[in-house]
Parts: structure tokens; C-alpha cells; sequence
């Protein structure tokens, strides 16, 4: 698909605010931007920037303003959280009402790469951890935990929780 039949509302504006992740903002943005054909991604960023998002945009010199690389590293520097701050939230997150495992996994793994990643096994026993109590305890009835991989845990999660939500043996 050629950039001319580009619909730039394809990709939502991002204004340096808490409700959206800067480094989700910029993967969506890219992908649009794979998927359509869009070579020069520098000269899309600007066009979805409002707010503080595009102060800091504009404070860049112009030639960097030109190269994605650049532009990327300005927002992530600005708006990213930190490390320490990723680490925390990684440590005190738990799944939310109504939230699926799946969702809960990949939220716990981007806040892991955030401040530095961790292994298979870490991430599942912060993924064990952060699910209801009932969860834990008829994963921990059903099987051995420690002999499964992570995607094993997270399928038999989504079989309790929906059986759950289902009014199922719980």
C-alpha cells in the first residue's frame, strides 16, 4: 500500500499524558506505519503529537527532528517511567477485575523490560502471584507449578478464571 492512501487517524494522538504508554504509542506508530508502506516515519510522528508531547518534539533541532531514532529517544527520555518506578509497579501489580490473564502477562512483561526484563520462571511466579487468592490456590491444587512453563500456567489460569467467571467448581 503506497503512503498516499495513508490515513494518519490510524494512529492515535499522543500527548505526554499517563493514560498511554509512550513506548506502546510509538510500537502502534510504527506498525501503522509498516503495515501502510511508510518509509519516513520521522516526517509522521509530529502530525500525532499534541500537548507536551509536541513541546518536547519542537525543542528538538531540526535535524533531529528528521531522524525517527532521535525523535523516539526525546519522547522515551520525557515520558517513559523509570526503572525504579517500572519495578514498583511490576512488584505491586495484580490482576484487575475484569481484566483477562493474557492482558495481565503482557502488562507485567512490558513493565519487566522497563527495568531491565527477567526470565521465564520470574515472570511467571510474579504472574502467580498477582492473581486471586482462589486462582493461586486451585493452580497450586491442580499441579505441580514450578514443573510448567509460562504459557502452560497461563492456559491453566484462563481455564480457572473463565470457569470462574462462568460459575463453574470454585
Amino acid at each position: 500500500m503506497a503512503e498516499s492512501n495513508f490515513d494518519l487517524r490510524l494512529i492515535p494522538e499522543y500527548d505526554g499524558s499517563d493514560k498511554q504508554s509512550v513506548i506502546e504509542w510509538l510500537e502502534k506508530l510504527e506498525l501503522v506505519c509498516k503495515i501502510r508502506g511508510v518509509a519516513d516515519v520521522a516526517s509522521v510522528i509530529p502530525l500525532r503529537l499534541t500537548g507536551g508531547a509536541f513541546a518536547v518534539y519542537l525543542q528538538l533541532p531540526e535535524k533531529d527532528r528528521k531522524s525517527t531514532e532521535k525523535v523516539k529517544e526525546a519522547l522515551v527520555s520525557a515520558f517513559a517511567i523509570d526503572p525504579f518506578m517500572a519495578y514498583e509497579q511490576f512488584a505491586a501489580r495484580k490482576l484487575q477485575k475484569g481484566e483477562s490473564p493474557d492482558v495481565f502477562l503482557a502488562e507485567l512483561r512490558r513493565l519487566a523490560s522497563l527495568f531491565g526484563g527477567m526470565s521465564d520462571k520470574g515472570l511467571a511466579c510474579a504472574f502467580v502471584a498477582g492473581l486471586p487468592e482462589n486462582v493461586r490456590q486451585l493452580l497450586r491444587a491442580g499441579s505441580r507449578l514450578e514443573s510448567l512453563d509460562l504459557s502452560q500456567i497461563l492456559t491453566r489460569a484462563r481455564a480457572v478464571i473463565k470457569d470462574d467467571c462462568s460459575g463453574g467448581p470454585l
